[in-house]
């Protein structure tokens, strides 16, 4: 796991809800707090689209929203005069992401299920921290590793600055 303190919160902030760098993330969740805690689940609702919509998700193993898709409802509950109390958003690695990042990473083994990336907001402070999760237990942290040094990677290409903790 690695955790990162967010050196200039303003320019992540345009990057995360106005620009297009985490666009392509999966979106797992997030919970707003202002003057009510804004809770939002971004698990697809199979249901409501259609056949057609709903073979190509399945197909692709998709299970939640894009970032794209809902970042103007986050940003809709953020912006104002008032700074949030607090926000906590969490991304998960889409199927085709997770793919592209193990594509050369052929000896590794690891029972992994998901690569989480979590933004929290509190005390004036901004975190980003990763995560793995594994369908069974494993003593090999090559994937977080891995999963560590790609997330500062893309957000050194992204300039975005930062200081380990």
């Amino acid at each position: 796991m690695l955790a990162l303190k967010i050196s200039d919160i303003k320019d992540f902030m345009n990057k995360l809800l106005i620009g297009e760098v985490f666009d392509r993330f999966s979106f797992a969740e997030a919970s707003i707090t202002t003057f009510n805690t804004f809770t939002i689940d971004g698990l697809l609702q199979h249901d409501f689209f259609d056949t057609d919509t709903n073979v190509v998700l399945q197909e692709k193993s998709v299970k939640y929203s894009l970032w794209h898709d809902v970042k103007s409802y986050c940003f809709s509950i953020i912006r104002g005069k008032r700074t949030p109390l607090s926000f906590r958003i969490v991304f998960e690695l889409s199927p085709d992401q997770a793919r592209s990042m193990l594509k050369n990473e052929k000896d590794i083994n690891s029972p992994v299920c998901n690569f989480f990336l979590n933004i929290q907001f509190k005390n004036q402070t901004l975190l980003c921290t990763t995560g793995v999760s594994y369908s069974s237990f494993s003593l090999d942290k090559r994937l977080e590793h891995l999963w560590d040094d790609s997330l500062t990677s893309f957000f050194s290409s992204h300039h975005i600055s930062f200081e380990r903790l």
